[in-house]
């Protein structure tokens, strides 16, 4: 307790941050599982939704590591990665399976193209939550992942699927920097520790240098230094007055 009050007072000596921009209806039964499957405590969906938990300080410290040279060693970057492949693969089949066997029962259909198939975050969770079922623009499209397996239906497909269904769909939040990193703070629980610096450069390196810059980054593998993924943690902690219900 005494740990979490000394987090909560650091992150609110940092000012206000807005909160995510574009919210929608939570898929119940996708945030569900998501408690099921958690390894740890996580912040309660309430205050992931109307809490902005990234300041744009640290976003930039974010993009530069990035977008910058590599700072792991490579057993440590190839470790990671091999733990998020395969707890990435045993959620997918989660988000897959069938519902008797408590699975959530979503159809992924994969196509090929310049453009994303959604109009915007509102269509994808509507179809999710809707119909259980949503199309994914596969990464056998572009240059293949470093390490993760890039062919259609692969690694990298199975993560963004998994993703979008227990981070986007499950809170109802949209593509915006701060929707983007509540889906993080969420997400980096159905991780173990040994795999969330990896699941950290794919779900919050790649797509907050995206967001900030405008340009979509290489892909790269990489594990986040200790200060920036301890300063990301600290900041999950919501500011005093934050609905926490």
């Amino acid at each position: 307790m005494v740990q979490a009050d000394c987090m909560l007072e650091s992150a609110t000596r940092q000012g206000h941050t807005s909160p995510p921009s574009e919210l929608f209806p939570a898929w119940h039964r996708a945030q569900r599982a998501v408690d099921r499957l958690a390894r740890d405590s996580a912040l309660p969906p309430a205050a992931l939704r109307t809490t902005g938990c990234l300041p744009p300080a640290l976003a930039e410290r974010i993009t530069a590591w990035f977008t910058g040279m590599t700072t792991a060693s490579n057993y440590g970057i190839r470790q990671s990665y091999q733990a998020l492949e395969r707890e990435t693969a045993r959620l997918f089949a989660i988000v897959c399976g069938a519902p008797s066997l408590g699975g959530l029962g979503v159809r992924v259909r994969y196509v090929r193209g310049e453009s994303d198939p959604y109009g915007d975050a509102a269509e994808l969770c509507a179809e999710l939550r809707g119909y259980r079922s949503m199309a994914l623009r596969t990464i056998a499209c572009d240059e293949p992942h470093p390490l993760l397996g890039s062919e259609e239906g692969g690694a990298v497909d199975q993560l963004r699927v998994v993703h979008d269904v227990f981070g986007h769909a499950a809170l109802g939040v949209g593509f915006d920097l701060q929707s983007e990193f509540a889906t993080w703070l969420q997400c980096r629980t159905l991780f173990s520790p040994v795999a969330r610096p990896a699941a950290f450069s794919e779900l919050v390196g790649a797509v907050t240098a995206f967001i900030t810059t405008g340009e979509k980054p290489g892909l790269r593998a990489d594990l986040p230094p200790a200060e920036l993924a301890a300063a990301c943690d600290i900041h999950s902690i919501p500011p005093t007055g934050g609905n926490l219900s």
